[in-house]
């Protein structure tokens, strides 16, 4: 009996030990973990030397002191814990559930989050994309499937509320839409909570990536929930080309296009970008486009105190108060500057 007693202490002290010196996730460790405890109990009630009351609260001390310790060696050695529970995105991203914390395992980074307050915390470009359309196809089985869990969606804003919300829904687009518009779909829609800095630079009808915890499905109007949030850094608005749309008939009248733009001889400009056609005006008023966007591949000479920007298929003069586009080769009148 005293053999077994030993036994039993030695194997209990092993199953305790050990998961803390495996570096892997395993629900093994939590189960060896948990069963060396209950074995502990069983050999200080085969002694008979212990009262009902420590019985009972010796596993509940040993559960509190070895998950203080899980902590602390992950925290301090960014080792995998013990106490979690693993929500496996991809083979680069896992998100580990404990109690009072949880932790981001970007790559081979432990990032912690204690009392589960920080936002997405991995490089976004970790995560798998999904469009909006699909997402929001069927929100029931999308919400069974992605139930609390990261996910990155793309699609466009159909709406912005306050400074810390914006919504998505399903669209359809058409060759003839300009200026990224498209027609949402408002049978269903994903409601997003971001922080106001992200927020800020964006508008209805633009493109937005990001990546947050699935949180809720309300079925009474087709609405998913994302919460904790990242916004991620795309170059969707930096490739384009230019279009420019020449007047038939030109007197070399000087035109008003927009805030200090003005045309001679061009009826309207294009910024075509991967996701969709704008018109200049539009996302120079927008913020999507500057004047120094505009000029960057032009050469540049000055005459009569102006600059002239060449560019492939327009000129502008710079004027003092205004820029004018001028028509490819139409010879500059310096005067329109007065």
């Amino acid at each position: 009996m005293k053999n077994k007693k030993i036994i039993i202490l030695i194997v209990s002290l092993i199953l305790i030990i050990v998961p803390f010196f495996i570096n892997v996730f395993t629900i093994l460790k939590l189960i060896s973990l948990v069963l060396g405890i209950m074995l502990l109990d069983v050999y200080f009630i085969m002694r008979k030397k212990m009262n009902l009351f420590w019985l009972i609260y010796l596993p509940i001390l040993l559960l509190v002191f070895t998950y203080s310790l899980d902590y602390i060696k992950t925290y301090v050695f960014d080792v995998s814990p013990i106490y979690i529970l693993e929500n496996k995105i991809n083979k680069d991203v896992s998100i580990y559930n404990s109690l009072f914390y949880r932790i981001y395992k970007c790559k081979d980074e432990y990032i912690f989050d204690n009392e589960y307050q920080m936002n997405f915390a991995c490089d976004t470009n970790l995560m798998d994309d999904m469009d909006i359309n699909t997402i929001l196809a069927e929100p029931r089985a999308t919400y069974q499937k992605y139930s609390h869990k990261f996910i990155k969606v793309t699609g466009k804003i159909s709406k912005i509320i306050g400074k810390s919300k914006i919504e998505m829904q399903e669209y359809t687009t058409s060759d003839k839409d300009v200026n990224g518009y498209v027609k949402f779909n408002d049978a269903s829609k994903l409601v997003i909570y971001l922080n106001e800095e992200e927020l800020k630079n964006y508008k209805i009808y633009d493109y937005i990536t990001v990546v947050g915890l699935l949180d809720n499905f309300k079925k009474s109007n087709e609405e998913l929930t994302l919460i904790n949030t990242k916004v991620e850094d795309n170059d969707l608005y930096s490739h384009y080309t230019l279009e420019v749309i020449e007047s038939n008939a030109c007197d070399n009248s000087l035109k008003e296009y927009t805030d200090n733009f003005y045309t001679v001889c061009i009826d309207d400009v294009f910024v075509n970008y991967d996701v969709g056609n704008y018109e200049l005006d539009y996302v120079l008023k927008d913020g999507k486009f500057t004047f120094a966007d505009l000029i960057k591949d032009g050469q540049v000479r000055k005459e009569n105190n102006y600059n002239v920007y060449e560019l492939d298929k327009f000129n502008i003069l710079a004027c003092n108060n205004k820029n004018i586009l001028l028509k490819k080769d139409l010879e500059i009148d310096y005067s329109l500057c007065d």
